[in-house]
């Protein structure tokens, strides 16, 4: 029986909370920073994990955190140096062996995140020189983030794949959205940091990188905590 992974050429992954790991603490010293300066409130700790790791943040900014996403943004990008994530992002173990056996497989691979370009270049490069064959940051485009699929559509036309030949590996349900609207098949890789509930736009989920390589994954259950 041949594995899941056949029948995709390319397969792509999310970066931060799937490949590299940045420990909560940051996040739930960062953002309250960020929206105390501006006078904002944050009331619980879900709604920064909802920032973090879903997509519409500019809503959760106005509604959750009630200031003005431009604001926001501003502020979050002069404190959120490369040098300062760094310190709290690793690696997962898992990420830098699948990187090299997808290559030696001959798969075509690639990261598409919406981290801007300094944080992902960090954080690619803490994968200690895992091959892959582009990576991409979506905040230093002309496109819009996630979930809007034009960027996916450039990477895939640059590395002249199809969306039905490639697989998009991520851990949250802004990338789910995001796979499916590029038309893309999204498998949910559980790294227990926060809820998911999209089991209908993935085609597995799995609990290591490891298991990428197993003949089936899972079936997605209904949340990831």
């Amino acid at each position: 029986m041949m594995s899941m992974l056949a029948r995709y050429r390319h397969i792509s992954f999310d970066l931060d909370g799937t490949l590299v790991h940045t420990v909560p603490e940051y996040r739930y010293a960062i953002v309250p920073k960020v929206v105390h300066e501006l006078g904002g409130a944050i009331k619980e700790e879900r709604a920064i994990d909802r920032f973090w790791f879903e997509a519409s943040r500019d809503e959760v900014i106005r509604r959750e955190f009630k200031v003005e996403p431009a604001s926001f943004w501003h502020l979050f990008r002069i404190l959120d140096t490369s040098e300062q994530r760094s310190r709290h992002t690793r690696a997962y173990d898992d990420a830098e062996l699948t990187l090299r056996k997808l290559k030696a497989m001959g798969k075509i691979t690639s990261v598409i995140t919406g981290a801007p370009h300094w944080i992902a270049d960090m954080e690619v490069q803490k994968l200690n020189g895992a091959p892959l064959d582009m990576h991409f940051s979506i905040t230093d485009s002309q496109f819009n983030g996630k979930p809007d699929p034009a960027s996916f559509h450039f990477i895939l036309k640059k590395l002249n794949v199809s969306p039905r030949e490639t697989l998009y590996v991520g851990n949250s349900n802004e990338d789910a959205y995001y796979a499916r609207n590029a038309g893309a098949d999204f498998l949910y890789l559980q790294r227990k940091e926060h809820q998911f509930n999209l089991r209908d736009y993935a085609v597995g989920t799995i609990d290591s990188l490891d298991h990428l390589f197993m003949r089936q994954w899972k079936v997605v259950s209904p949340t990831a905590l």
